[in-house]
């Protein structure tokens, strides 16, 4: 399958599902401690909120790391920050009155090393995997990734359930799976290319300006990465939206929005399947066939709304989803150089991550108002600017021609 071996492929494979593994049972936790504590989500809203900057400041700093510095080395280090500040947060965080400075430390932090770790593995990828292999290697990868989320809740739900296990212990099984994470990635057979002795050392604003520059030249990048804004933007409603009809439309069950939680996961394992077992190179206007088509589902279920039509919502997101994340990224890694593949990850995720909270703010303070119509708006912008995608990647295909 993968040049070489298990070896080879299998740790850079399994460490991201490790450390998101570990990852989305801490959210579990907070979500927990900070609910117990302090009977409301607000707090929990600051510490979300100010621990997301770390994204930002993740996404300026990776190009500079992932481009100039030994790439194993960078899921090495991220791994061992993430274990020593969730051991030592396992062992300062005061169960009954938690100091909310030390919890927007821990999740900052946290969310830096994420930030750095995953474009990191992105970018170790193509110097690892064969190129015509990237296709199968990510859509497995992703598969895991997504196999992690649907693990999460169901082992977090079986730690509650166990009486007096507090949020320390969360913080040391997420240590304990960012150690497995860091195991997986000294085990990847990498050997970082020697750079030209008259390379110099760029600053994080001479980093990503050269990223621009590199993505100006390359228009194939700059439609990838308008098409990961445009999902992540009405992802944003997807995500809000969920809660507020399982409570409005479905007699407030929390058990109905954990099913929908559920069947999207699931989804996301059958598009991963579905992409790993595909024979054929899947390309760009494939893709954008794919989230147009669920923009229609997204028109029709929130115009006839019942919980199976709901449901079908979860499924065909999860699906898509899936296919998409694990096609773009080959995408991207298809059309930049090695040697660019940190800064423009990291201007990817820059854009990708600056245009969710323009999309929490807008669906934010609509969903009450629009209610189920929230999915129709959505399928409306999702068909609109993937039509102008799709366009422009033909209108592309004709100037080549």
């Amino acid at each position: 399958m993968i040049n070489n071996s298990k070896k080879t492929y299998f740790p850079l494979m399994f460490s991201p599902f490790a450390s998101q593994l570990g990852s989305a049972i801490y959210v579990l936790g907070l979500n927990w401690l900070i609910v117990r504590a302090t009977g409301n989500t607000k707090l929990l809203g600051l510490i979300e909120g100010l621990g997301g900057l770390a994204f930002f400041l993740g996404d300026f700093l990776v190009g500079v790391l992932v481009d100039q510095c030994n790439r194993k080395k960078v899921l090495i280090w991220t791994d061992i920050v993430s274990t020593l500040i969730c051991f030592v947060g396992g062992f300062y965080v005061n169960n009954q009155q938690p100091q909310i400075w030390l919890l927007i430390i821990i999740t900052f932090i946290l969310n830096l090393m994420i930030a750095l770790n995953y474009p990191a593995a992105k970018a170790i990828t193509p110097e690892i995997v064969k190129k015509n292999q990237l296709q199968k290697f990510n859509a497995i990868s992703n598969t895991f990734f997504n196999m992690a989320n649907v693990g999460a809740p169901l082992i977090g739900g079986a730690l509650l359930a166990i009486k007096g296990i507090d949020f320390s212990e969360f913080l040391i099984i997420n240590a304990l799976s960012y150690i497995v994470a860091l195991c997986m990635n000294l085990l990847i057979p990498y050997k970082k290319r020697q750079a030209a002795k008259d390379n110099k050392k760029e600053s994080v604003f001479a980093s990503t300006l050269i990223g621009f520059k590199y993505v100006k030249n390359h228009p194939n990048l700059l439609m990838y990465m308008l098409a990961m804004g445009i999902f992540n933007f009405c992802y944003a409603g997807f995500l809000l939206a969920a809660p507020y009809i399982a409570n409005h439309f479905f007699e407030g069950e929390a058990t109905n929005y954990s099913v929908f939680l559920t069947v999207s996961a699931i989804g996301g394992l059958l598009g991963g399947l579905w992409l790993t077992f595909q024979k054929s190179e899947i390309q760009p206007q494939r893709i954008y066939c794919e989230q147009l088509f669920y923009g229609v589902v997204l028109i029709g279920c929130g115009m006839f709304l019942s919980l199976s039509t709901w449901l079908l919502i979860a499924l065909v997101f999860g699906i898509f989803q899936a296919r998409f994340f694990g096609s773009i990224t080959t995408f991207i890694q298809d059309e930049t150089d090695v040697a660019f593949l940190g800064r423009i990850f990291g201007l990817t995720f820059l854009f990708f991550d600056g245009v969710q909270p323009l999309g929490d703010f807008v669906f934010g303070f609509f969903v009450s108002s629009w209610k189920q119509w929230t999915y129709v708006i959505l399928g409306v912008l999702l068909v609109i600017f993937f039509s102008c995608l799709l366009f422009l990647n033909k209108e592309k295909g004709n100037m080549v021609k």
